[in-house]
């Protein structure tokens, strides 16, 4: 080896220890700063409660996990609690993994402050763990943009205020990126292993928020699309096209559902029926009153009577109990409550479902959170999204009365928080066309893309931001696909 050949090793040992050392440092601002934000966010909050104050549905979760920690079952207002939480019964109208995850702190502190400053611990931790596990989406597309993958997922403002709330999605969107990356790993590998491994983590998706059923029943037509992708691509005969890849393209839903089976037994034992969740008619009916309001141009009350009326003329019609118009999620109203309405939303008019659809899937990916995040640290203008959601909806004229209506604070929030999801939408679109170039790329967007579209029609009219945080990390891909570089 001559001089000249060992000083070049010397200075190309020396730049990888320096890119190595950059690399390093990215990583610890990049922890630090999280930290920073979420220590900040925490202090803003108007009071130790407001993960449970702020989050919506959060009762429903938390009630199941004090109840499975005080009471030793899932119901819903068990035996000893205060009357005026209502009647004992089992809880069926959802899946118990995210209050089994409530009930961890829970049993550890009780319900107070260290309670949810746990939650909001153990939520952003996985939140950073789900940022880390986004990375290894890049390798498939050849990109090596780690920390901007990895930053845009974990200061993303709508997933980052929904780790303060007690909500679901900030587990359900682990599964979520936990089965696709094992779905991607079995394309490029063909290991039976990560098939197995996407049922498994399809399957806890489910038993966190009833929603993952869909991806569970979607999953073998993603993979035979890819399949027929492939076939049109004249693969050679150690492509995925063989006869043992046919069959596996349904393990994934044989393995969630054994995943999810305990749940289902549990709620035979309990009723004599065999079912998921006790949701499907309430979920329905609820789609179907936006439908009318948002499509009619109705007032939330007028959208609520109207509804009603359809519910009490179909169980006077057909000698459903009455008390199934209070009792909607009551494992034996259910069915009864589907039926009522369901004639009633195929039968509207393509207009109103056009106009409703825009409206819910606008919400759905451009909002931004801000007022999840508005009412966590306690300002002002709760009424006007009461109003706005209670008053006749008139598309546009609608959206600029509320923004005329929110004082200077909501205002900046408003615009931080959709300004990040307008331009992380604009570039997304971008890197799905600069990664359309490749044809290599195909089988893996057949994954981004039908996994989006599942969640996209199965909110159909009840779109909102917090809906797509479970979604993020897929839209992020995108979004940094429009800026990578290839690995070298």
């Amino acid at each position: 080896m001559n001089g000249t050949e060992m000083a070049f090793r010397i200075l190309m040992l020396a730049k990888l220890k320096v890119n190595f050392l950059s690399y390093q440092r990215s990583e610890i601002l990049l922890l630090i700063v999280f930290i920073a934000v979420n220590l900040l966010i925490y202090s803003l909050s108007f009071d130790s409660y407001a993960p449970l104050a702020a989050g919506a549905d959060a009762g429903q979760y938390l009630r199941p996990a004090r109840s499975l920690v005080d009471y030793g079952e899932f119901t819903m207002n068990p035996p000893g609690w205060t009357p005026e939480m209502g009647e004992s019964k089992s809880f069926t109208f959802g899946t118990p993994l995210y209050s089994i995850f409530l009930a961890i702190p829970y049993f550890l502190f009780g319900q107070n402050e260290y309670f949810y400053a746990a939650v909001i611990i153990m939520q952003c931790s996985l939140l950073y763990f789900t940022g880390w596990l986004s990375r290894l989406f890049l390798p498939f597309f050849n990109s090596s943009r780690v920390i901007l993958i990895h930053a845009l997922v974990v200061f993303n403002p709508n997933s980052l205020t929904t780790a303060h709330l007690i909500q679901s999605e900030t587990l359900f969107t682990l599964f979520i990126v936990l089965s696709v990356l094992n779905i991607f790993k079995y394309i490029r590998h063909g290991s039976i292993n990560s098939l197995i491994y996407s049922g498994i983590f399809a399957g806890l998706l489910t038993l966190t928020r009833p929603a993952g059923l869909y991806f569970v029943y979607a999953i073998p037509f993603i993979f035979l699309a890819i399949i027929f992708l492939r076939s049109m691509q004249n693969q050679e005969a150690n492509s995925i096209i063989t006869k043992e890849a046919l069959l596996s393209v349904f393990l994934p839903v044989l393995i969630a559902f054994l995943v999810m089976s305990p749940w289902y037994a549990r709620n035979y034992i309990n009723s004599n029926e065999v079912f998921l969740t006790s949701e499907s008619g309430t979920y329905l009916k609820d789609n179907y009153q936006t439908l009318i309001q948002r499509g009619r141009g109705l007032t939330e009350k007028e959208a609520f009577d109207y509804t009603n009326d359809q519910k009490m003329s179909y169980f006077v019609e057909n000698g459903v109990s009455l008390n199934c118009m209070t009792d909607e999620r009551d494992p034996n109203c259910g069915d009864h409550v589907f039926n009522a309405v369901f004639n009633g939303l195929i039968n509207e008019p393509i207009k109103n479902h056009a106009k409703a659809l825009f409206y819910s899937w606008g919400v759905l990916y451009f909002s931004g959170g801000a007022s999840n995040f508005r009412n966590y640290v306690g300002l002002e203008g709760n009424s006007i999204i009461v109003d706005f959601h209670r008053e006749k909806f008139n598309g546009f004229s609608s959206m600029s009365r509320l923004i005329k209506r929110m004082n200077n604070e909501y205002l900046f929030i408003f615009i931080l928080f959709t300004g990040f999801a307008f331009i992380a939408r604009f570039f997304a679109l971008i890197g799905l066309i600069k990664s359309l170039r490749r044809s290599e790329n195909f089988s893996y967007l057949i994954v981004i893309l039908g996994t989006i579209i599942v969640f996209t029609a199965m909110y159909l009219y009840l779109g909102q931001s917090r809906f797509r945080a479970p979604l993020e990390p897929l839209l992020i891909l995108l979004t940094v696909l429009a800026f990578s570089n290839k690995k070298k």
